[in-house]
């Protein structure tokens, strides 16, 4: 076996240089104050309804095909229970 003491020592290492690196970098921040409010002031109201609308169709389309699945499931498995006991 080889490699137990060397990679523990390895990794503490790796989250020490990490650990240092997150003290270099500066924090993330909205640039310039920008707000959500302010954005979504500047936001197409109307597109964002037909995106809405759109993927309410795309759910209950695939919502129905769902429900004819397991119907055609259900009553396959019907048929060949019927066919194998009759």
């Amino acid at each position: 076996m080889t490699g137990g003491a060397g990679f523990s020592v390895s990794g503490i290492k790796s989250s020490k240089e990490n650990r240092n690196l997150g003290k270099i970098r500066p924090k993330s921040t909205s640039p310039d104050g920008v707000s959500r409010e302010k954005t979504m002031n500047k936001a197409d109201v109307k597109s964002i309804d037909e995106s809405i609308k759109f993927r309410a169709g795309r759910y209950s389309s695939s919502s129905k095909s769902g429900y004819f699945f397991a119907i055609m499931v259900i009553l396959t498995l019907a048929w060949i229970i019927w066919t194998l006991f009759i």
